[in-house]
């Protein structure tokens, strides 16, 4: 038995080859940018993104490329509600941004939304378009 077995196991032992493979190249085109309206602002990536590639309709822009400092979209950050303006509309918008607790909120940009930021926002606004830019 035990000599059947190794007669069984030599025959199955043959050369082991490698087979023949190509590994092509290809990215995710369109994949990162930033989608935003008054109401939301999307960024991301989805793996490498070709450079340069934008996506565009009435409403929303995506770009393709490359992160870079330079590819966070900014506002004054006493514009509350995204209309590009500094004006007394944006107070009705910190207080709604305050409450449900919109990262827009947080004026003094010290990563927490606080009472504190109504006087960081009251001061920015009566700086005007010479106020405090933040992350949109």
């Amino acid at each position: 038995m035990k000599h059947a077995l190794t007669t069984v196991l030599a025959l199955g032992a043959g050369t082991a080859t490698a087979q023949p493979f190509t590994i092509e190249s290809s990215t995710i085109d369109a994949g990162g940018g930033t989608l935003s309206s008054s109401t939301y602002t999307l960024s991301g990536t989805i793996g490498q993104p070709d450079a340069g590639v934008t996506l565009q309709s009435a409403n929303f822009t995506l770009r393709g490329g490359f992160w870079t400092s330079g590819d966070t979209p900014t506002r004054l950050c006493a514009d509350q509600n995204g209309d590009g303006i500094v004006s007394p509309a944006d107070f009705s918008a910190w207080v709604a941004n305050y409450n449900i607790q919109d990262p827009r909120a947080d004026t003094n940009q010290d990563g927490f939304i606080t009472p504190a930021d109504f006087s960081a926002w009251v001061a920015a606004f009566n700086q005007g378009v010479n106020g405090p830019v933040c992350p949109n």
